[in-house]
């Protein structure tokens, strides 16, 4: 009983063999990630569409909870850029009455998120952060940079009354260029600079909170409103009042869809976040399926606080990692910021101007704007680079939750696609060995006369196994004179009935051309299938004996030379 309960709370675990010396790191990672945390979720609240104190609340809910639940040692939680402005754009296209009503569901869209979660790690259902390819999510997250910057640049610039779609707001921008504040675009692009030069130069200090304190000081104690600089205005102090959120009763369906992506989108991004920062430090603490748990619990607990969706941030887990953090324990602390903040000096942030958040966003997207990424896909695969494309596009011409669809469809119209046209190889002998390789990249290879080696590269199911029979059969009439076909089997880890069956008649087809068809390299799941079906006969299968290429072609020539010598 004991050691299932360490196991659910993975705090009692590293708790109990937790260094003193840590505590310093931690610490000092704490406050690091707590100071970019605080402009940093005020400014994804007005993504979202929510008020600035939302994302406060969204934030110490989940560092609190992860810091008990949690298992990766530099992974920081809370609201994200992606799954706000997915949040935002989403609830924006309902029909809201009253404006309150948008605030309380997108905490019932935070609540679905962590059941969602919670119901993933029961069933142990980790395998979910591969759903969405590598170059579908970069083509996704350079799309939503896109999209999150279009949203910003109205701000940036003084604009009211830009709204909807990325080109939609793009074309409001430019015929509204007139009423750019000047004041404000400045005051914008200089954060922009500070925040991109303190990067590179000054990468050790807090720079978002930096560039928020000096106007946030410069606005409480001169009246600059005559300047037309529109602040975030009054941010209430004190806790949230926790409450589970109702269900809404409109557009119940759409908040469902939004919550289920919500979900995979985090997962995703979290164990990415997760697995690029272990390996960095080569640590393997982190636990897939635990971290469903941690999510959901996370997820649940900023729904309950009044927040909104959250998940692992990159930026700020990367801040984390690089300012030495050792434990979860570092998220305590900054969530210990964050309420010292929400307590105490709300009314300070109160004056803080909106183009300096933007300023803030548009500088944080840009590190998910992977260019480089894309270039490299661009090089070496250009099938994944139209994956990544698309998926950006999807984003910009349909909208957020939309270009998340399209992603996931395009992700899995991939596997079934490579499933479907598996990868078929002739093999030969390489000279003076008995190693059998791909015929075109292994030289000098020797073919075997009469006898067509191939490989097939992956499983052998419904889908698929009438195309590779296709294949094969192209392949036969291109050799000629062909008397067994020898099938290495060794790189198809499943084989359903259907791929069985299709064994059989392939079979058939061979033995009416006076081809004998064999089979090596057979695992134990595909060899048991083929037995269980009766098939172990036609297919040449013996009990105790497992055909390796070479058995097969050595039997072969031993009976071939001795027929020639007859």
């Amino acid at each position: 009983m004991l050691k299932e309960v360490k196991e659910l709370f993975p705090i009692l675990k590293w708790g109990r063999s937790y260094n003193k010396k840590f505590l310093r790191l931690d610490v000092i990672a704490g406050i690091t990630v707590g100071a970019i945390t605080i402009p940093e979720a005020i400014a994804y609240s007005s993504l979202a569409g929510l008020p600035p104190q939302a994302g406060l609340y969204a934030a110490f809910a989940a560092l609190l909870v992860y810091f008990i639940f949690g298992t990766s040692n530099q992974l920081s939680i809370g609201p994200t850029s992606a799954l706000s402005i997915l949040v935002g754009s989403t609830i924006g296209t309902m029909t809201i009455v009253n404006p309150s009503n948008f605030w309380a569901i997108a905490s019932f869209v935070g609540l679905l998120v962590g059941i969602f979660s919670i119901v993933a790690w029961i069933l142990h259902m980790e395998f979910i952060s591969r759903v969405i390819s590598r170059s579908v999510l970069t083509g996704f997250s350079a799309g939503a940079a896109v999209y999150i910057m279009a949203t910003q640049l109205s701000k940036l610039m003084g604009i009211d009354g830009a709204a909807g779609g990325f080109f939609s707001r793009i074309a409001f921008i430019g015929t509204h260029i007139y009423e750019i504040n000047i004041v404000t675009l400045a005051i914008g692009i200089i954060s922009i600079v500070y925040l991109l030069l303190s990067e590179k130069y000054l990468s050790k200090l807090p720079n978002a909170l930096i560039i928020v304190a000096v106007p946030i000081l410069l606005f409480s104690f001169i009246d600059l409103s005559w300047l037309g600089v529109s602040l975030v205005g009054n941010i209430p102090a004190g806790l949230p009042m926790f409450e589970i959120p109702k269900i809404p009763n409109i557009d119940l369906g759409l908040i469902v869809y939004l919550a289920g992506f919500c979900f995979i989108l985090s997962y995703v991004e979290g164990m990415g976040t997760t697995k690029i920062l272990g390996l960095k430090r080569d640590d393997d603490s982190a636990d897939s399926n635990k971290e469903l748990l941690a999510l959901g619990l996370s997820n649940i607990s900023s729904s309950i606080a009044q927040g909104f969706p959250v998940g692992g941030s990159f930026s700020r887990s990367a801040i984390n990692e690089e300012s030495g953090s050792q434990s979860p324990f570092s998220s305590l602390v900054s969530a210990l910021i964050v309420i010292i903040v929400i307590l105490f000096f709300t009314e300070f942030f109160s004056h803080l101007p909106e183009t300096i958040l933007a300023a803030i966003i548009i500088v944080a997207v840009t590190k998910i704007f992977n260019l480089k990424e894309l270039k490299r896909y661009y090089v070496i695969s250009k099938k994944e680079f139209i994956y990544a494309i698309v998926t950006a596009g999807g984003v910009l011409f349909l909208g957020i939750l939309q270009g998340v669809v399209v992603g996931v469809v395009i992700s899995v119209l991939g596997i079934l696609y490579n499933i479907y046209n598996p990868h078929i190889v002739e093999l030969g002998r390489v000279k003076g060995t008995r190693l059998y390789k791909d015929i075109r990249f292994h030289e000098p290879v020797e073919t075997i006369s009469n006898v067509l080696i191939l490989r097939i590269d992956g499983a052998q199911v419904f889908l698929n196994s009438e195309n590779i029979d296709n294949e094969i059969l192209k392949r036969i009439k291109e050799r000629k004179e062909i008397s067994v076909l020898v099938l290495d089997m060794g790189n198809t880890d499943y084989l359903d009935m259907a791929g069985a069956e299709n064994l059989e008649l392939l079979h058939g087809i061979l033995a009416k051309e006076g081809i004998e068809l064999r089979l090596a390299h057979l695992n134990s799941p595909v060899r048991q299938l083929l037995w269980k079906m009766g098939l172990n006969k036609k297919l040449n299968m013996y009990k105790g004996i497992y055909p390796t290429i070479d058995d097969i072609v050595n039997n072969w020539e031993k009976k071939y030379y001795d027929e020639e010598e007859k």
